[in-house]
C-alpha cells in the first residue's frame, strides 16, 4: 500500500461540518494504492470512507480518474440494485483542504485478495462468489453510460519489451497490437478486481473504487478480473469466471495480462501458463 499523508486540521474540519458530528477515528484501509482511502468514524458512531487524492502526480497521469469520474459513476449507479457506495459529499477541487476529497457511505464486509495486496480476512473464494462477480457485471454493461472517462490500456505497447523468453509473450504481443472488432461501448468499472468488492458470509456486499470508471467494451472488466485471480488464487479461479462468461473475447485477457505484467513477478511462471491458455 502506497504511503499517503493523513488528513489534515482543515480536511478534518471540513468532515465535521458535512457531517455535522465530530469525527473520532480516521484510519488508513486496505488498497489506497492510486489515491488515500480511509475510514471515518464520527462520534455518534456512524462509518464513512474518505478518500483524498493525494498523489502529487495524478492529473497528470491519470487525468481522467478524478473526483468529478467516481461522482459521476456512483450517480450513475444509484437506484441500480449493485452494492454500491453513496456520495456524502465532494471537495472536488481541494478548497476545504489540501486535497480534492470524495466523502462516501461506508459498506459492510471484507475486501478479496488480489494481485495487489493480500487479505488475511478474507473469505475462501468459491464459484457461487465468482457467478456474482460476472452477474454484476453484466448489470454494470447494461446501465446508461455516464459522464466519465474513456477506457484506455495501462501498457503503452509501442515501447513494450517482454518480461522473459517465454515464446507465449511474441504471440500475445501480435494478438494485442491486431486489435479486436469494435464493440459497443459501455459502462465499465475498469479496476474491476476482488480487492475491490466487499463479502459477508459469501455474499457480494459492495463493489468499491470507482474512481477508474469509464467507457469501454464490456471485456474490459473480466479480462482485468481474471488476471487477478490468477495472481491472489490461481489458474483455477480464471477458469471458473469461463463457467458464467462463455461468451467472453480472450483478446481481452491477453491485453490485461500485458497491462499487468512484471517481469520481476514471483508469480511470473503463473501467469505465462495462464497465457499459454488465451493463445
Amino acid at each position: 500500500m502506497r504511503a499517503h499523508p493523513p488528513p489534515s486540521d482543515a480536511t478534518r474540519e471540513w468532515l465535521r461540518k458535512v457531517i455535522n458530528a465530530d469525527v473520532s477515528t480516521i484510519v488508513p484501509l486496505a488498497g489506497g494504492i492510486a489515491q488515500s482511502v480511509t475510514g471515518v468514524t464520527t462520534s455518534d458512531g456512524r462509518e464513512y470512507v474518505l478518500r483524498l487524492w493525494s498523489r502529487p502526480d495524478w492529473r497528470e497521469t491519470d487525468p481522467d480518474h478524478s473526483p468529478e469520474n467516481e461522482v459521476a459513476a456512483l450517480a450513475a449507479l444509484a437506484g441500480s440494485g449493485l452494492p454500491v457506495p453513496e456520495v456524502v459529499a465532494v471537495d472536488a477541487h481541494g478548497r476545504h483542504g489540501e486535497f480534492p476529497a470524495l466523502l462516501m457511505t461506508r459498506l459492510p464486509g471484507t475486501i478479496l485478495s488480489s494481485a495487489t495486496h493480500a487479505s488475511p480476512e478474507a473469505e475462501p473464494l468459491t464459484a457461487g462468489m465468482l457467478r456474482q462477480l460476472v452477474e454484476a457485471a453484466e448489470v454494470l454493461h447494461t446501465l446508461p453510460v455516464p459522464a466519465v472517462g474513456p477506457y484506455a490500456p495501462y501498457a503503452d505497447l509501442t515501447d513494450w519489451e517482454p518480461p522473459s523468453d517465454h515464446p507465449a509473450w511474441d504471440r500475445a504481443f501480435a494478438v494485442a497490437a491486431a486489435r479486436p472488432a469494435p464493440t459497443p461501448d459501455v459502462f465499465i468499472h475498469r479496476d474491476y478486481h476482488p480487492g475491490n468488492t466487499l463479502w459477508q458470509d459469501g455474499r457480494l456486499t459492495g463493489i468499491i473504487d470507482w474512481t477508474t470508471a469509464a467507457h469501454g467494451p464490456a471485456g474490459v472488466d473480466l479480462a482485468h478480473l481474471r488476471i487477478n485471480l490468477v495472481h491472489a488464487y490461481g489458474q483455477w479461479a480464471a477458469d471458473t469466471v469461463l463457467r458464467f462468461a462463455p461468451e467472453h473475447n480472450p483478446y481481452w485477457d491477453i491485453r490485461a495480462v500485458l497491462d499487468m505484467v512484471d517481469a520481476e513477478d514471483e508469480s511470473l511462471p503463473a501467469i505465462e501458463r495462464y497465457l499459454e491458455t488465451l493463445l
